[in-house]
């Protein structure tokens, strides 16, 4: 294989080599789930609260006022909680169309290198060593590049 083409050693797996590159981004997006669950509870204790004293405001009995602010709390947290479902769902919907262009790019490109790779006879050999590595290097990149895109 060309030289040119990075290769990994066996005591660096790829896992750890992505690990490393995607960790800052990792811890990154953990505090912003945090950050973001939090301020949705807090969101949802003022409304509640919010509800809470005005209806105690109002001289509205105690029983009611519980369950008009647990109806409130209920329907904020359902909308939240419906919109966290729906991300999710969007997000693997373009995880799926990813990976289906990866898999007809790696299928197409693979074909033409068949018969690029089967076109070196009748060729000389320094071209032939030539295609070689060019062949090797494209699958290389099928195998190691394309599916981190």
């Amino acid at each position: 294989m060309n030289s040119s083409v990075p290769s990994r050693t066996a005591s660096t797996p790829i896992s750890e080599m992505e690990s490393d590159v995607s960790s800052p981004k990792q811890k990154s997006n953990a505090f912003k789930a945090i950050l973001l669950a939090v301020v949705a509870a807090l969101l949802i204790f003022i409304v509640s609260s919010a509800a809470d004293l005005l209806l105690l405001k109002e001289h509205e009995p105690a029983r009611f006022t519980i369950e008009i602010s647990d109806a409130i709390s209920a329907a904020a947290i359902g909308i939240l909680g419906y919109q966290l479902i729906r991300l999710q769902q969007q997000k693997r919907e373009r995880l799926r169309h990813r990976l289906a262009i990866i898999a007809d790019m790696n299928h197409h490109v693979r074909n033409a290198l068949q018969v690029i790779s089967l076109t070196t006879h009748g060729h000389e050999q320094s071209e032939i060593v030539t295609i070689r590595e060019s062949v090797n290097r494209i699958q290389w990149a099928l195998k190691e590049l394309l599916p981190k895109i």
